[in-house]
């Protein structure tokens, strides 16, 4: 089956609808922000070492939500568009997602087990509230930001692989500054996260699939396997211990920054492609992608 290319766009309009999306998501996160703040008044941060409030995960969402309405005008207002990529009968995808990506992190966790470096203890459901919306609010904003916005417009400039590399560099970097984060963790988001949810995207036309997978991986290793997530700790429902080398188990940094983890998410990547392609999805590189006439 293929599916009929959308329209491509000259380097200027990218640029315009880059500006536009730059502005609506600062409107629509700073609408929140002061919300917020109108609400709870002043709030001290939260003290290193300890948990983080609740409340800060309900604004993550709120803020999430924002970037998602700021979506929705973009396409609507700006790019005068339908919005197929979130269609919403096909909304099974992110259950689908959600189940593939905790599938994913209990594969990592069944390595880790058998090489004698994951050991963990029944906790019990208790509160997940925090893990939860975590997951939540970083797989809807980070997959409207990366592959909505980003891969969504530069797809139609360059090309979907020329997208999906650019998209999967910037979603490594975007983690910089994380607890544990360093040059390595960096380059194994690129390679197995980065380049594998935008490849969900490019295989179904959708973000349901990718913002799935996001929240599910996220979820599993917070809020079920007790295992780092990007350098973040969460209450879990498996109290766990992780002692092995960094390739094994991503030391400060979690599975993301580990081989197994980096394989289970390249070969998943590998598969999306292959099925991209085979499907017809992938939109080819422009060779001449500065003077193009706008469309």
């Amino acid at each position: 089956m293929t599916q009929e290319f959308p329209t491509r766009i000259s380097l200027p309009r990218l640029l315009l609808y880059l500006l536009a999306a730059a502005v609506l998501v600062t409107l629509c996160v700073g609408a929140v922000v002061l919300a917020n703040s109108a609400l709870l008044g002043s709030q001290s941060p939260p003290v290193e070492g300890e948990p983080v409030p609740i409340r800060v995960w309900f604004a993550y969402v709120a803020i999430a939500l924002a970037v998602l309405v700021a979506y929705r005008l973009q396409a609507r207002f700006v790019e005068r568009r339908s919005q197929p990529e979130l269609a919403a009968a096909r909304m099974g995808e992110l259950l689908a997602g959600a189940a593939g990506g905790i599938g994913l992190t209990m594969l990592v966790v069944a390595i880790l087990w058998f090489a004698g470096a994951y050991h963990g203890t029944w906790r019990g459901l208790g509160d997940l509230s925090a893990p939860t919306l975590m997951a939540i609010g970083a797989a809807l904003m980070e997959e409207l930001l990366a592959r909505g916005f980003l891969l969504g417009l530069v797809e139609r400039w360059a090309g979907s692989l020329a997208a999906l590399v650019l998209t999967a560099l910037l979603f490594g970097a975007a983690h910089f500054d994380n607890s544990g984060a360093g040059l390595w963790p960096m380059v194994a988001l690129m390679l197995g996260p980065g380049l594998a949810l935008g490849a969900a995207y490019l295989a179904t036309g959708r973000l349901w699939l990718p913002i799935g997978l996001h929240f599910g991986w996220n979820f599993g290793q917070s809020g079920l396997f007790g295992l780092l997530d990007s350098g973040a700790s969460f209450p879990s429902v498996i109290d766990a211990s992780i002692a092995g080398p960094y390739w094994l188990t991503g030391g400060a940094f979690g599975p993301e920054a580990s081989l197994p983890g980096l394989a289970v998410w390249v070969l998943l990547g590998i598969f999306l492609l292959h099925r991209a392609r085979r499907q017809g999805r992938l939109v080819p590189f422009r060779s001449s992608i500065i003077l193009v006439p706008s469309c």
